[in-house]
C-alpha cells in the first residue's frame, strides 16, 4: 500500500473510531433482585449527539426506541423456512473477497489437533477447517440467525460444539441471536437448545470434569430491559437451563472463567449496558465481578481492591491455567483502562496498569474487553482493544503489540485469542480476520482466505463486468479487477460506503467513506481527489448516497439533507433542493439515505430519507413534491424507478417487527400519489434494497436481513432464492444489464453472484404460466384446514392438485365429476402428503374440461 493510502487508512479508520459515550447511567445497587430503571426513553430524533456508527441499529429500530426480540426471532425463523421451502436450490457462486477478511468474535480450536479449528464470525456464521486454514467450510450457514457470540468445544469430545449466537460486542448494530445451538458431529448438523430470548451470548464454558454441565453468560436485549440475562447453567448438556445469577434487568453477563482443577469455582463478569435511539449506557454500579464456590448455586460479589460505582464498564476475565490462583480482570471504566490481578482466586486484587494502556480502546471500550493468559506462563498476558498490548511480568509493565502503526501486518480492533499450550502459537481474531504468531506477537501471518467481509454497497464496472467494487465495514473500499476471489485490494480507507464506476470510462472511479467523504479517481483508483468540499458542512448520513446521471456520466447527484448536483465529474456542485427531510435542529439525523434517477425520463428524481420522507422532482430539481403520504414512518432504504413505466416507482423500508404489522415494500403507479403495499408473503424483516430486472417487467428482487427474495408478478407473492448461499443479511445488490449477472453484497459473508436467467428459469415454465391465478384459497396463509373455490361454466371431469414451486406434484385434492357452477373443495394440510411439506409457497391448479384455474397459498408450520 502506498504511504498516502496508509495515511488515508489510519486517518479515516481512526475517525470512525471516535464515538461519543452517553452520560446517561443507572444507579442500581448490585443486588441479585433489584431491577434497574426503565430505559424505554422516548426517542428524540433531534438529539445532536448521534453516534457515528449507530446507523445500522437506528435503521432497524426507528421510530421505536427498543426492539421486540421475540417478534424479530419469529420473523427471521419464518424467513429461513421460506428460503428452505424453495424447491430449487439456486447455484450462487462466491464472488469474494476471501483475502480481505472481516470481524471474528471467537475461536474454538481442538487442543489435540490445532489444524481443526472453528471461527465465529460476527455476522457470518461458523467456519471450520480441518487442514490448518488451507480450506474452510461454513457449517452454520443455514440457521435462522447466524451472528456468533461465543463457541466452546466439549473437552472430552471435540466433535461436540456449543454455539452461543448474537455478537456480544455492543457495536453499531450487533446482530441478534436466538440463543444456544449444539452440534454432536463436528458441525454437520445442529440442534437449537434454548435461551432463545438471550439476544447475545458473551461466553460459553463446558465443565471439563462433567461435560454435561455448561455455563453461559447471557447478555439479554441491548435495546430494552428484560430478565433473560445473567449466568445460566445446564446440568444435562443443554437440554434444560437454570438462571443461577441475575443482577438487574439491564445487567449483562459478559464473561465467565472456571477453575481448571476445582470446577465448582467460577468467576463471572457482569456489565450494565443499554441502548436506545439517542443514548448509550455502557457503565453502571451493577457492573462488577461475582464468584461461586459451589458450582453456581450461590454467588457473592468480589470488591476487595476493585473499582465500584457508576463509572465501571465492561470487564474481561481470564484465569492462569498454570497457576489457577492467578486471575486477571480487564476493566473499561469511563475515564481509564485498567487491569487488575488477583493471586488468591479473586478474593483480593491489585491494580497492574500503567498509563501506557490509556487510549488502547479509543473511546469505545464496550466493543472489546478480552484478556488472555499464556497457558504455561502466569505472568504473560495479552489485552485486546483497538490496539493489542502485552505484559511479560504480570502487569508490572506493558508493551505494545499492534496498533495503527503496523496495520500492514495485523488489523486493528481485537476480539478473540487462543494460545496453543504445546507450541505457543497464538491465533488471533479481529475486525480484519484471522492471524497467527509464533513469537508472542512480534510477527504476524494472516490466514487470508475467509469470505466474511461485511459490505455496505457494491458496484459493477459496466465496461469490464468482471470488476466488482464495494464499500466495507472497517475494511475500506475494495475491488477486484479480475473477478477472482483472492485478489481484492483496498483503494480507499475507512469504512467504505457507496462506490460508482463511470459506465463510459473504467478509469473514472468514485468512492466514499463514512459521513459523505467523497473522492474521485481518474486512474482506476490508484490516486484519489477529495471532491466533497461544497457540502462537507451539511448534515449527512453515515452512508450518504450518490448516483451518476444515466446519460451524462460527468454529472452526478449527492444526497445530504438536500440534493446536490455535480458537474464536470464533481468539480462543481449546486444544491438543487431545500431540506428533503422532516427538518432538523442541529442533529446528525434527518438525512437523505437513498436516491434514484429515472432512465426513462432523466428529469425525474427521487429521494428517500432516514426519517421516512420521500420526495419526487419532475424537472431535475427545479421543484419537489413530498410523496410520503401513505408510507410508514420508517427508515427509507431504497427508492427505485421502474425500468419499463416512468410513472411507476418502488420504495422499501427497514425496521424490525413490533406489535403492529409492518409492510416493507411499496409500489406506486402514479409517481407517489397513491401507494400500494406489495409486501405480500414476505416476512416482516428489514428490506435493505430493491432492484428491478432490466429485461422483464414486474420482476423484482429484494435484499433483506434474511437473504434475497424475488417476485415474478410485481409483488403478488415472493419466493426465497437464497438457498445456495449462507443465511446472511444481504444489504446491497447490483445487476449488470448485459451479462444479466446479479451480484449481492452480504454483511458478513462477502459477495455472491448468479445469472438472472438461471434464477427465472429455475421454476418450471408451466408454473410461471400459472401465476396469474383465478382460484381463491381461504384462509391464506394455511396452517390447518382451508378451502379453495372456483366456478365452472360447464359440467365435466375435474382434477384439483397442489404443486411445489418447481412444478412437482405434491397432492391431489379432488378427481371426479363436477356440475356447472361454484365449487368449494376443503383440504387439510395436517394430513396426507401436505403434512410432510415444509413451510413455503405452493400452487393449486384445477382443470375442469377446457377451463384451468390457478392460485397459490402460503403454508405455515
Amino acid at each position: 500500500m502506498k504511504i498516502k493510502y496508509l495515511f488515508y487508512f489510519v486517518l479515516l479508520v481512526a475517525f470512525s473510531a471516535i464515538m461519543v459515550k452517553s452520560d446517561l447511567t443507572t444507579n442500581c445497587p448490585t443486588t441479585c433482585s433489584q431491577n434497574s430503571q426503565d430505559f424505554n426513553i422516548s426517542p428524540n430524533p433531534d438529539d445532536p449527539h448521534m453516534y457515528p456508527a449507530d446507523w445500522m441499529a437506528l435503521q432497524r429500530i426507528y421510530p421505536h426506541n427498543t426492539m421486540n426480540i421475540q417478534a424479530h426471532v419469529a420473523e427471521m425463523t419464518k424467513a429461513a423456512e421460506l428460503q428452505k421451502a424453495a424447491a430449487t436450490r439456486f447455484e450462487w457462486e462466491p464472488a469474494g473477497p476471501e483475502n480481505i477478511g472481516g470481524r471474528i468474535t471467537d475461536l474454538a480450536i481442538n487442543p489435540d489437533n490445532i489444524n481443526e479449528m472453528y471461527i465465529g464470525a460476527a455476522t457470518g456464521g461458523i467456519l471450520k477447517t480441518t487442514d490448518g486454514g488451507a480450506t474452510w467450510e461454513n457449517v452454520f450457514d443455514d440457521r435462522p440467525l447466524i451472528s456468533i457470540g461465543d463457541l466452546a468445544l466439549d473437552p472430552e469430545n471435540p466433535e461436540i460444539i456449543y454455539a452461543g449466537t448474537g455478537e456480544a460486542n455492543s457495536s453499531s448494530f450487533s446482530f441478534i441471536g436466538d440463543g444456544m445451538h449444539k452440534s454432536v458431529d463436528g458441525g454437520e448438523t445442529w440442534e437449537h437448545i434454548g435461551l432463545e430470548n438471550s439476544a447475545y451470548i458473551g461466553r460459553v464454558v463446558v465443565d471439563p470434569d462433567n461435560t454435561d454441565r455448561i455455563f453461559v453468560a447471557a447478555c439479554g436485549n441491548l435495546f430494552s430491559t428484560n430478565s433473560d440475562r445473567g449466568v445460566y447453567r445446564s446440568e444435562d448438556a443443554g437440554n434444560t437451563w437454570e438462571q443461577v445469577l441475575f443482577i438487574t434487568d439491564s445487567t449483562a453477563a459478559i464473561d465467565i472463567v472456571q477453575h481448571p482443577e476445582n470446577p465448582d469455582i467460577l468467576i463471572a463478569a457482569m456489565w450494565e449496558r443499554a441502548r436506545g435511539l439517542n443514548y448509550r449506557n455502557s457503565f453502571g454500579s451493577s457492573s462488577g465481578i461475582w464468584k461461586t464456590t459451589d458450582g453456581g448455586d450461590n454467588w457473592y460479589e468480589l470488591t476487595n481492591g476493585l473499582p465500584t460505582g457508576s463509572n465501571v464498564g465492561r470487564i474481561g476475565l481470564d484465569i492462569a491455567p498454570s497457576n489457577p490462583d492467578v486471575v486477571y480482570a480487564f476493566y473499561d471504566n469511563s475515564n481509564e483502562v485498567n487491569v487488575f490481578r488477583s493471586d488468591d482466586l479473586g478474593e483480593s486484587w491489585n491494580s497492574t496498569s500503567d498509563w501506557a494502556l490509556q487510549g488502547m480502546n479509543s473511546s469505545f471500550g464496550w466493543y472489546f474487553g478480552q484478556v488472555r493468559v499464556d497457558p504455561v506462563d502466569e505472568d504473560q498476558i495479552y489485552l485486546m482493544g483497538v490496539e493489542m498490548w502485552g505484559s511479560s511480568n504480570g502487569g508490572d509493565n506493558y508493551y505494545n503489540i499492534a496498533d495503527y502503526g503496523n496495520t500492514w501486518e495485523i488489523h486493528v480492533d481485537h476480539h478473540a485469542m487462543w494460545i496453543d499450550p504445546v507450541t505457543g502459537r497464538i491465533f488471533e481474531g479481529n475486525d480484519g480476520g484471522l492471524y497467527y504468531s509464533d513469537d508472542k506477537g512480534n510477527n504476524w501471518t494472516k490466514i487470508n482466505n475467509l469470505p466474511i467481509t461485511q459490505f455496505y454497497h457494491i458496484d459493477i464496472d459496466y465496461l469490464e463486468p468482471q470488476r466488482i467494487y464495494g464499500g466495507t465495514q472497517d475494511n475500506n473500499t475494495v475491488r477486484t479487477l479480475t473477478g477472482n476471489l483472492d485478489d481484492w485490494q483496498a483503494i480507499l480507507g475507512g469504512d467504505g460506503m457507496y462506490c460508482q464506476i463511470d459506465y463510459t470510462n473504467s478509469n473514472i472511479v468514485y468512492a466514499a467513506s463514512q459521513w459523505g467523504n467523497l473522492y474521485r479517481s481518474f486512474d482506476q483508483g490508484n490516486d484519489f481527489n477529495y471532491i466533497a468540499g461544497a457540502f462537507e458542512n451539511d448534515r449527512k448520513n453515515w452512508a450518504a448516497p450518490y448516483k451518476l446521471h444515466p446519460e451524462e456520466p460527468s454529472t452526478l447527484y449527492f444526497g445530504t439533507y438536500r440534493l446536490w448536483k455535480g458537474t464536470n465529474y464533481g468539480n462543481s456542485w449546486d444544491a438543487i433542493s431545500g431540506d428533503l427531510t422532516m427538518g432538523d435542529a442541529g442533529s446528525t439525523f434527518h438525512t437523505i439515505s437513498t436516491l434514484d434517477i429515472s432512465k426513462l425520463n432523466t428529469n425525474y428524481l427521487l429521494t428517500g430519507a432516514d426519517d421516512g420522507m420521500v420526495y419526487f422532482s419532475p424537472d431535475d430539481g427545479d421543484s419537489w413534491e413530498n410523496i410520503s403520504n401513505g408510507l410508514p414512518q420508517r427508515w427509507i432504504t431504497s427508492v427505485v424507478f421502474d425500468p419499463f413505466d416512468e410513472n411507476t416507482i418502488y420504495v422499501t423500508v427497514s425496521g424490525f417487527r413490533w406489535d403492529e404489522q409492518t409492510p416493507h415494500v411499496f409500489k406506486s403507479t402514479n409517481l407517489g400519489q397513491d401507494w400500494m403495499n406489495i409486501t405480500s408473503n414476505l416476512p416482516e424483516i428489514p428490506v435493505n434494497e430493491l432492484v428491478c430486472d432490466p429485461g422483464y417487467p414486474d420482476r423484482l428482487i429484494v435484499a433483506t436481513d434474511a437473504g434475497v427474495f424475488m417476485t415474478y408478478d410485481g409483488g403478488d407473492y415472493w419466493m426465497g432464492i437464497s438457498s445456495g448461499m449462507p443465511n446472511t443479511a444481504c444489504v446491497t445488490m447490483h445487476i449488470h444489464p448485459d451479462t444479466r449477472d446479479l451480484v449481492v453484497g452480504s454483511y458478513g459473508n462477502s459477495c455472491f453472484r448468479i445469472n438472472l436467467d438461471d434464477v427465472f428459469t429455475g421454476v418450471n415454465d408451466n408454473v410461471v404460466e400459472m401465476l396469474s391465478g383465478d382460484l381463491s384459497i381461504s384462509p391464506n396463509p394455511v396452517k390447518s384446514a382451508a378451502s379453495l373455490t372456483f366456478e365452472t361454466t360447464a359440467k365435466g371431469m375435474a382434477n384439483v392438485v397442489v404443486y411445489s414451486l418447481d412444478g412437482k406434484l405434491v397432492e391431489t385434492l379432488f378427481n371426479g365429476y363436477l356440475a356447472e357452477g361454484k365449487h368449494e373443495i376443503a383440504f387439510d394440510v395436517t394430513s396426507g402428503r401436505l403434512a410432510k411439506c415444509s413451510a413455503g409457497v405452493y400452487l393449486c391448479k384445477a382443470e375442469a374440461g377446457q377451463q384451468v384455474f390457478t392460485g397459490k397459498f402460503s403454508l405455515i408450520k
